[in-house]
């Protein structure tokens, strides 16, 4: 053989192996696998409020019965069922012909009485200067004396059937005690009220400002009563209310005005273990009616630098809870954790994580311990509302 034909031999050879060499490198870069890229956030720390919650009840301040104090037939009620009335305003007419007569009889009984107890003083002061001389009997003057002092009585008893014959009259108008709902009527026009009984006609309760009727458990009252002693002197530095309080209403929406804890029961019930209490709430639009339910909160103190995180992330096995995060390597890791209270679609996270930890967001199906990840970074947008928001 030549050296021509061996020089392209060997080159053939050569060529031939350099190729295959190329291919089983990009074959082998093939079989390698990248990380996942998946979402991540990282935690920052927040200042969230602590509270405890309860379920309260609405009460008018105060509630009142409309009755009937004198018996008669109902004429008619000036007023919308279920609307607000005011205070004064006129709500029923009870026929009032019988009570004008009683009126006009004790007006002309009293009239009766006076010109009475008047004949009566003038005759004591009539025998008064005979009786010095001895033309008249000393008994003749004691009786005309006991007869002035019985017209004089007469006169007083006249006057106090007059007066409560007028109020028996002013009965007959029936008007509100305060301003407030008032609900549907309970008898119609035409029917006999008031007979041997103060018949109830309908109920006002009062629209500004309500109570919120509520139970707090023992341990939670005296973890307020604990606190409320912790913090006196800034209580009092500030003059305010020692503990705001605030609502939910029915349709999960914060009442706008905070309210003032203004009752505290005198003793825990045994039998619930728990004590009665009360708070004070403004209701100048009438948003809050009596007999609402509602979510009651009171707000004791902000906790600083909380971990927030999304529900979503967290993965449960049995009654215990944990969520993955990024070491510092990016690798996933489990961590177990202590939960707080629920903030609407978040969770405080009392132990396992501390601001500046990343979450994984994502994936979960899909991952394992240990696995790594190449992280897309997220932005932490948790928003934790403040008190009454």
């Amino acid at each position: 053989m030549s050296h021509k034909a061996l020089f392209s031999f060997l080159l053939l050879v050569f060529s031939g192996a350099l190729m295959f060499g190329l291919s089983g490198c990009k074959s082998e870069n093939k079989n390698i696998q990248q990380p996942p890229s998946l979402k991540v956030m990282t935690v920052a720390g927040t200042s969230v409020p602590v509270y405890l919650e309860m379920v309260g009840q609405a009460e008018g301040i105060p509630t009142v019965e409309i009755r009937a104090r004198v018996e008669g037939y109902l004429e008619n009620w000036s007023f919308q069922e279920g609307s607000v009335v005011q205070k004064g305003q006129v709500l029923f007419t009870i026929e009032k012909n019988q009570y004008i007569n009683n009126v006009n009889f004790s007006q002309a009984d009293l009239t009766n009485k006076e010109a009475a107890w008047e004949y009566a003083q003038l005759n004591v002061a009539r025998l008064k200067p005979l009786v010095a001389t001895n033309a008249i009997s000393q008994n003749d003057y004691d009786v005309a004396v006991t007869q002035e002092k019985q017209a004089k009585a007469a006169v007083e008893s006249g006057k106090a059937d007059l007066q409560q014959s007028n109020l028996n009259l002013s009965y007959t108008t029936i008007s509100s005690p305060i301003t407030g709902y008032i609900g549907a009527v309970d008898v119609r026009p035409g029917n006999l009220v008031g007979r041997g009984e103060s018949t109830l006609l309908a109920t006002v309760s009062s629209v500004d400002p309500m109570y919120i009727n509520f139970q707090m458990n023992e341990t939670d009252y005296l973890r307020i009563v604990r606190w409320i002693a912790e913090n006196e002197a800034v209580i009092e530095k500030h003059g305010e209310a020692p503990i705001k309080v605030y609502l939910t209403l029915s349709d999960n929406k914060e009442y706008p005005i905070a309210g003032d804890v203004d009752f505290i029961g005198r003793n825990i019930d045994p039998a619930t273990g728990a004590i009665a209490m009360r708070a004070v709430f403004s209701n100048p639009k009438g948003i809050i009616k009596p007999g609402n339910y509602a979510k009651v909160k009171l707000i004791l103190n902000e906790k600083e630098d909380a971990v927030v995180i999304p529900q979503s992330t967290l993965q449960q096995i049995q009654d215990k809870y944990f969520v993955f995060i990024l070491d510092s390597a990016n690798k996933i890791a489990r961590v177990p954790v202590i939960l707080g209270q629920y903030i609407g679609n978040t969770v405080v996270v009392s132990k396992g994580l501390e601001p500046g930890a990343r979450i994984l967001m994502e994936g979960y199906q899909k991952i394992r311990e240990g696995m790594p990840v190449t992280p897309v970074t997220v932005k932490d947008t948790i928003a934790v509302p403040g008190p009454g928001e």
